[in-house]
């Protein structure tokens, strides 16, 4: 049984440790397990009739899983955390991006059309440059120290300061074109 918990919660850590950006389209409910995933992706977009809850607590189990415990707070704020875990109420959409779980709302029939066109902007951004960022931020969110964050911060732009991809990048701009990643 306690295997099969650490497979479950195992999801959660692979997709948040993905090199590349996860963006959830969430459209319907996202409650339990669902709720972790989404809390465990790099940008959440929901439909308007999404609808959001804990959900483990109204079964019997502690609401401490799949790391939810770790990233809601992290999201919405400890204070709101507390209540969603402690209460295991449904909450909407519209309430889900107040919290700052959603970064933004779509009609149910334009939400893969939002979330292709975030993944489009990011796209459009250096390879290296997308990947690193990704995991400054998440290890910037699991620092406790301001001067580690920065000294991490500098390392990255050294590395991305070498790239053929930044030389493309500044390229590109001065010649108001597209920029061709290489990923170099």
């Amino acid at each position: 049984m306690f295997e099969r918990q650490q497979d479950i919660a195992g999801l959660a850590l692979r997709l948040h440790g993905l090199r590349q950006p996860v963006i959830a389209a969430v459209n319907g409910p996202a409650a339990g397990g669902g709720l972790a995933l989404v809390c465990a992706s790099d940008i959440r977009i929901g439909s308007t009739s999404s609808v959001y809850a804990v959900g483990f607590i109204r079964a019997g189990f502690s609401a401490c899983d799949i790391g939810v415990s770790w990233l809601l707070p992290r999201l919405v704020g400890t204070g709101r955390a507390h209540e969603l875990m402690l209460t295991g109420r449904k909450f909407t959409a519209v309430e889900a991006e107040r919290y700052g779980l959603l970064v933004e709302l779509a009609e149910p029939d334009d939400l893969l059309e939002r979330a292709r066109a975030t993944a489009g902007l990011i796209l459009a951004n250096p390879p290296l440059s997308v990947e690193l960022t990704k995991a400054g931020m998440w290890a910037a969110v699991e620092s406790d120290s301001f001067s580690a964050t920065v000294e991490f911060e500098n390392r990255q732009q050294m590395i991305t300061a070498m790239t053929e991809d930044r030389g493309e990048a500044t390229a590109a701009f001065l010649e108001k074109r597209a920029p061709r990643y290489r990923r170099r």
